[in-house]
Protein backbone atom coordinates (compact mmCIF):
# COMPACT_ATOMS: atom_id res chain seq x y z
CA UNK A 1 0.00 0.00 0.00
CA UNK A 2 1.29 3.12 -0.65
CA UNK A 3 1.53 5.47 2.13
CA UNK A 4 -0.98 8.64 1.69
CA UNK A 5 -0.89 11.51 3.51
CA UNK A 6 -3.74 12.54 5.92
CA UNK A 7 -5.83 15.31 4.77
CA UNK A 8 -5.04 16.78 7.61
CA UNK A 9 -0.93 16.77 7.49
CA UNK A 10 -1.33 18.15 4.27
CA UNK A 11 -3.48 20.98 5.41
CA UNK A 12 -1.23 21.54 8.25
CA UNK A 13 2.28 21.84 5.69
CA UNK A 14 0.71 23.43 2.80
CA UNK A 15 -0.53 26.18 6.03
CA UNK A 16 2.95 26.31 7.52
CA UNK A 17 4.58 27.14 4.19
CA UNK A 18 1.99 29.48 4.08
CA UNK A 19 2.97 31.16 7.39
CA UNK A 20 6.68 30.67 7.36
CA UNK A 21 7.30 31.80 3.65
CA UNK A 22 4.36 33.63 1.39
CA UNK A 23 3.00 35.74 4.03
CA UNK A 24 6.02 37.21 5.47
CA UNK A 25 7.42 38.70 1.65
CA UNK A 26 3.25 40.30 1.54
CA UNK A 27 2.27 43.66 2.32
CA UNK A 28 -0.73 45.13 2.65
CA UNK A 29 -4.37 43.61 1.39
CA UNK A 30 -2.27 40.65 0.02
CA UNK A 31 -0.51 39.61 3.58
CA UNK A 32 -4.13 39.90 5.13
CA UNK A 33 -5.67 37.93 2.71
CA UNK A 34 -2.53 35.16 3.22
CA UNK A 35 -3.19 35.07 6.82
CA UNK A 36 -7.18 34.69 6.13
CA UNK A 37 -6.41 31.41 4.56
CA UNK A 38 -4.24 29.98 6.96
CA UNK A 39 -7.28 30.77 9.16
CA UNK A 40 -9.26 29.04 7.54
CA UNK A 41 -7.21 26.48 6.97
CA UNK A 42 -6.88 26.12 10.70
CA UNK A 43 -10.61 25.81 11.15
CA UNK A 44 -11.05 22.95 8.57
CA UNK A 45 -8.21 20.73 10.56
CA UNK A 46 -9.98 21.40 13.77
CA UNK A 47 -13.40 20.42 11.93
CA UNK A 48 -11.60 17.37 10.86
CA UNK A 49 -10.50 16.39 14.54
CA UNK A 50 -13.76 16.80 15.49
CA UNK A 51 -15.19 14.69 12.65
CA UNK A 52 -12.68 11.99 13.89
CA UNK A 53 -14.45 12.12 17.46
CA UNK A 54 -17.41 12.20 16.65
CA UNK A 55 -18.44 15.36 18.45
CA UNK A 56 -20.82 16.47 14.72
CA UNK A 57 -22.32 13.14 15.41
CA UNK A 58 -22.95 13.84 19.18
CA UNK A 59 -24.17 17.50 18.88
CA UNK A 60 -26.36 16.64 15.57
CA UNK A 61 -27.78 13.62 17.99
CA UNK A 62 -28.26 15.96 21.11
CA UNK A 63 -30.42 18.56 18.63
CA UNK A 64 -32.52 15.69 16.62
CA UNK A 65 -33.59 14.60 20.61
CA UNK A 66 -34.42 17.86 21.55
CA UNK A 67 -37.07 18.47 18.38
CA UNK A 68 -38.54 14.89 18.73
CA UNK A 69 -38.92 15.50 22.58
CA UNK A 70 -40.71 18.56 21.54
CA UNK A 71 -42.76 16.94 18.42
CA UNK A 72 -41.10 18.61 16.15
CA UNK A 73 -40.17 16.98 12.92
CA UNK A 74 -37.50 17.42 10.72
CA UNK A 75 -34.30 15.41 8.82
CA UNK A 76 -31.12 14.50 10.05
CA UNK A 77 -29.44 16.23 8.06
CA UNK A 78 -30.99 19.77 8.80
CA UNK A 79 -31.46 19.71 12.45
CA UNK A 80 -29.66 22.64 13.18
CA UNK A 81 -31.95 24.62 10.53
CA UNK A 82 -34.86 22.93 12.35
CA UNK A 83 -33.82 24.40 15.27
CA UNK A 84 -33.49 27.49 14.54
CA UNK A 85 -36.71 27.53 12.36
CA UNK A 86 -38.51 26.43 15.92
CA UNK A 87 -36.93 28.75 17.68
CA UNK A 88 -37.70 31.96 15.10
CA UNK A 89 -40.93 30.88 14.92
CA UNK A 90 -41.46 31.16 18.52
CA UNK A 91 -42.80 27.17 18.67
CA UNK A 92 -39.92 26.80 21.84
CA UNK A 93 -40.10 28.33 25.03
CA UNK A 94 -36.63 30.62 24.91
CA UNK A 95 -36.61 30.29 29.01
CA UNK A 96 -36.62 26.50 29.06
CA UNK A 97 -33.23 25.27 30.74
CA UNK A 98 -33.18 22.09 27.86
CA UNK A 99 -33.61 24.79 24.71
CA UNK A 100 -30.56 26.78 26.47
CA UNK A 101 -28.49 23.80 27.01
CA UNK A 102 -28.86 22.44 23.29
CA UNK A 103 -28.06 26.00 22.15
CA UNK A 104 -25.15 26.24 24.31
CA UNK A 105 -23.75 22.77 23.15
CA UNK A 106 -24.27 24.34 19.26
CA UNK A 107 -22.22 27.49 20.27
CA UNK A 108 -19.50 25.57 22.04
CA UNK A 109 -19.03 23.16 18.88
CA UNK A 110 -19.17 26.05 16.58
CA UNK A 111 -16.81 27.93 18.60
CA UNK A 112 -14.80 24.81 18.79
CA UNK A 113 -13.83 25.22 15.28
CA UNK A 114 -14.11 28.43 14.52
CA UNK A 115 -12.64 30.37 17.99
CA UNK A 116 -11.54 27.64 20.39
CA UNK A 117 -9.59 30.38 22.27
CA UNK A 118 -12.57 31.76 23.19
CA UNK A 119 -13.56 29.08 24.94
CA UNK A 120 -10.69 29.21 26.98
CA UNK A 121 -10.95 32.22 28.45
Amino acid sequence: MINQPETRDLLAEARRVLLDSIAPDLGGERKYQALMIANAMAMAMRELEQREQGQPEETDHTVRAYLAEHSIDGTAAEAEADLARAVFERRLDGTDPALRSVLRTLTEARLRINNPGFLER
